[in-house]
């Protein structure tokens, strides 16, 4: 019982989570015909799109003038170091000059005085100096980080400047291609009306008059009437072939009366 319901449970887990990531997805895709259908949706799209970047480098903008300022600070922290370590270097040796005068007049007491007094200007000398190396490795880094920045803002900004004629090209693209496709469609439904018009017609009832007179022509030799008028042409072509022989031997018969000879033995005779 336990596992059936676990299981039940993992069933309406996976239909609940399936069915958000289905609606998200329906969302994303709904969204995407919006702005993927019309010139209208194609521009909101890019000035959306400007809209994020102008963001995007106003807040890069904002960092980078932050990060001038910290650079700024380090600066005149520095020049004020600097400064101050002219100002030790000059007294630390007015401690020890003391020192030395002290040490020729032989007052112990004074001698202690002035070297305390350089062993603190020594002191603050040495912190200054780490302070200014650590300043100094700071800004470069700090200065480099600002370099990145500015290449970063370039590239925004000149993004931004491009997104104009990117957008009238995509908008461009969108109607040529657009206009492409329907110069198809209507080629293919001017296609479709010719195949189906007169003219087709025409030829295809050619087509059909021609395959009836070849089939006509076949039969006409079966035609009793057109059988008879063959024979009776044959017969006429017979008895006047019989006529031209029957004439044909009376001349030559005539001829050999005449003469006693045949013609073709006259013929062979040799003339003297």
């Amino acid at each position: 019982m336990a596992d059936e319901q676990m299981g039940l449970f993992r069933a309406l887990w996976r239909l609940m989570t399936f069915y958000g990531l289905r609606k998200q997805l329906g969302l994303v895709r709904a969204a995407d015909r919006m702005f993927t259908g019309s010139t209208e949706g194609i521009g909101d799209a890019f000035d959306l799109h400007r809209d994020q970047l102008i963001g995007r480098y106003n807040s890069l903008f904002d960092a980078f003038g932050q990060l001038e300022t910290v650079l700024e600070e380090k600066r005149l922290e520095s020049e004020a170091l600097a400064k101050e370590l002219r100002d030790l270097g000059i007294k630390r040796d007015g401690a020890l000059t003391m020192y030395e005068r002290a040490e020729r007049a032989g007052d112990e007491e004074e001698k202690q005085k002035h070297k305390a007094a350089f062993e603190r200007f020594q002191a603050r000398i040495k912190q200054i100096e780490v302070r200014q190396g650590e300043l100094t490795d700071d800004v470069q880094v700090q200065e480099e980080r600002m370099r990145g920045f500015e290449r970063q803002l370039t590239s925004l900004q000149a993004e931004i400047q491009n997104l104009s004629s990117q957008k009238a090209q995509a908008m461009a693209d969108f109607v040529s291609n657009q206009k492409v496709i329907e110069l198809n469609r209507r080629l293919q439904g001017l296609q479709a009306s010719i195949d189906r018009g007169p003219l087709d017609a025409v030829m295809q009832a050619n087509r059909e008059l021609a395959a009836k007179a070849r089939v006509s022509e076949r039969l006409s030799g079966t035609d009793v009437r057109a059988q008879d008028t063959e024979y009776a042409d044959a017969g006429r072509s017979s008895s006047i072939d019989d006529e031209f022989g029957a004439m044909l031997a009376a001349r030559k018969a005539e001829r050999e009366a005449k003469t006693g000879v045949p013609p073709r033995q006259a013929e062979d005779v040799p003339r003297i």
